[in-house]
């Protein structure tokens, strides 16, 4: 089901026990509900609206289920916008994951027959020794673990998967995604945090399952 609305490693990652240690209950894969996706478009009427500017128009669709409360920035920290997932808890919500959508340069080299090697390169570069020390500033433990090129909604990307530890929300997964635009130079990057605590990781290969990783694979240039 689908609602357009405006908006108002390569190495294994264990099981955390800190989940059966405090009784958690969540649980994100053992949802059996229901999912409909709310379309998010921004581009120059999003522009016109919320008088943020947008260089590149995309959109991206998010998942929605009913134990998951939706929490929508627009312009967090100086970063385009932000999607935050927690659980609907009585006694206080918990965080589960959040994505957020970061302007990017990828350079096109010129006289390049193929340059998106090149960029990729570079921009996964850029993830590792920029972004991710940036991201896990304040926090411990932190750790790259694995750098890969991967493909987002049938475009070349590049990935960096890193770990650090939240004094708030415990252990957890950054996956930080660069998505040159096909085009031109001015394209986005993603960082999408996840609590290892509610979200049971055992390895890369659930990281589609997870709901960043359903809002990573329908981003879109448009």
């Amino acid at each position: 089901i689908r609602t357009i609305i405006g908006l108002s490693l390569f190495l294994p990652l264990a099981p955390v026990a800190q989940a059966q240690d405090t009784g958690v209950s969540f649980n994100l894969f053992s949802y059996e509900g229901a999912y409909f996706n709310k379309i998010f478009r921004f581009d120059a009427d999003y522009t016109a609206k919320y008088d943020i500017p947008i260089e590149v128009p995309f959109a991206l669709e998010i998942p929605v289920r009913k134990d998951i409360e939706l929490i929508a920035d627009g312009h967090p920290d100086g970063r385009l916008v932000k999607f935050t997932f927690a659980t609907k808890d009585p006694e206080g919500r918990r965080f589960v994951e959040n994505f957020h959508v970061v302007n990017a340069t990828f350079p096109i080299p010129e006289g390049s027959i193929d340059p998106m090697p090149i960029r990729l390169r570079t921009a996964a570069q850029a993830l590792a020794h920029s972004a991710f020390p940036n991201a896990v500033k304040g926090f411990t433990n932190a750790k790259v673990i694995s750098s890969r090129e991967i493909s987002v909604n049938n475009m070349r990307a590049a990935e960096v998967l890193g770990t650090y530890t939240d004094p708030v929300n415990g252990p957890m997964v950054l996956q930080m995604v660069a998505i040159p635009h096909p085009d031109r130079a001015e394209s986005y990057f993603v960082l999408h945090n996840i609590s290892r605590t509610l979200v049971p990781l055992d390895g890369p290969k659930r990281l589609p399952e997870t709901l960043g990783g359903r809002v990573l694979s329908s981003f879109t240039y448009e």
